[in-house]
């Protein structure tokens, strides 16, 4: 049986989203001093067997880590080679000659750390509650493999959230490509929806943008 979602949750979606940008951006802030904007470029749904055509061809980094709590599922992040080497020689000042060094993929695997805590944590601060989840782990394939590793355990009918996003440092000519997917459990997905209210994320976001511009002392 499909998945589903009262059409006006959708903008709830989006706006869990752009919270999990947001937070991401202020994890890179605060936990390794990166001032960067995150800009998602797409959103799509998409099914679970649909998930290799979108992460795509080639070989790739990744990361992926279940959901303990509600809305349970799957988070993964996806990216190319040249995105990797971009992260590691800004994270270690060191030019990537040929494979990662272990400084480089020690950065590598902290910049995933941050990423993938910020963007949850963004999520389960929009929801109110909390989401624990276990420590995602560095790893490298093809698109095939990362879905056969990644989506064993999820249900047919599951909604493949794919967000294609951007993460762009501040003052330098430097931007990470990511793809993030997040593959919820279906009936807890929806029932967490269905809990919120579309005004009271708006209102949310309005005391947010207050508080942001309110000047500092």
């Amino acid at each position: 049986m499909p998945i589903l979602i009262d059409i006006r949750k959708l903008t709830i979606i989006g706006k869990l989203i752009q919270h999990g940008a947001k937070n991401v951006a202020d994890a890179l802030s605060t936990m390794a001093d990166i001032e960067a904007d995150i800009r998602i470029k797409t959103l799509s749904f998409v099914e679970p067997g649909d998930i290799p055509q979108e992460i795509g061809e080639g070989e790739f980094h990744h990361v992926n880590i279940r959901l303990t709590e509600p809305p349970y599922g799957v988070f993964m992040m996806a990216f190319g080679d040249r995105t990797g080497e971009e992260i590691a020689k800004h994270m270690t000042g060191q030019e990537v000659d040929g494979d990662l060094n272990q400084l480089q993929e020690s950065a590598l695997q902290e910049m995933c750390n941050i990423l993938t805590s910020g963007f949850i944590d963004g999520i389960a601060n929009t929801l109110e509650t909390t989401i624990n989840m276990e420590t995602p782990e560095l790893d490298y394939g093809d698109a095939q493999s990362i879905a056969d590793e990644t989506l064993s355990h999820i249900h047919d009918d599951s909604l493949s959230i794919v967000l294609d996003s951007v993460v762009d440092l501040h003052d330098e000519e430097t931007e990470f490509q990511i793809r993030i997917f997040l593959v919820p459990d279906p009936g807890a997905f929806v029932n967490l929806l269905d809990k919120l209210d579309v005004e009271e994320i708006r209102e949310m976001d309005s005391i947010a943008e207050i508080q942001e511009s309110e000047p500092r002392a």
